[in-house]
């Protein structure tokens, strides 16, 4: 969002707008889907879907691209497109933590720990399945539990990026590049 929406030249924004969508398409491809998500929502919140003159000189693959990006990111059914393309991707990948996180917190909610005074178990192996799903992630192909790499060059990049998180200065940037006609 914010770096879509610091671009003042219009020209740029529809580049940045036609590289963000392939680098989200290339991060589902490489089976990362939280990067993924993060981009595709970050294109599809309102401060910067609202620029339509941007949207407009967005090529007409580039925008099927991101609808059928926009697909994986579709909340109906418990996220079902995004549960089912999770399936048939081989490991490693990288899940979308958000809904991770959703998932532990309901079995843990909606599920008591104790009952008559006897420990759920069934809880805690529903929790235990998900702790095992993630280090499933972290696996190659032959099931191999693979080391995290550190690239400097990663870093320092997003060490640099300018991150606006106030949604009262996103929409008064958004505004300012395309106001209200």
């Amino acid at each position: 969002m914010s770096e879509v929406l610091l671009c003042p030249s219009l020209g740029k924004r529809v580049q940045l707008l036609k590289k963000f969508i392939k680098i989200a398409a290339h991060c589902k491809a490489h089976r990362n889907l939280n990067s993924s998500f993060a981009i595709i929502m970050g294109l599809n919140t309102a401060a910067v879907s609202r620029l339509n003159q941007t949207w407009e000189k967005v090529p007409e693959k580039f925008k099927k691209l991101f609808s059928e990006l926009e697909l994986l990111t579709d909340p109906s059914m418990n996220h079902k497109a995004y549960r089912d393309a999770f399936k048939k991707m081989k490991p490693p990948k990288i899940l979308f933590m958000p809904l991770l996180l959703k998932d532990i917190t309901f079995i843990h909610e909606g599920n008591k720990t104790f009952h008559d005074n006897l420990v759920n178990f069934e809880k805690l192996h529903m929790i235990a399945d998900t702790v095992r799903l993630i280090r499933h992630c972290q696996t190659d192909q032959t099931g191999n539990e693979l080391s995290p790499c550190d690239s400097a060059e990663v870093r320092s990049s997003v060490h640099y990026l300018h991150i606006i998180d106030n949604q009262q200065t996103l929409f008064e940037l958004s505004h300012r590049l395309e106001p209200r006609v």
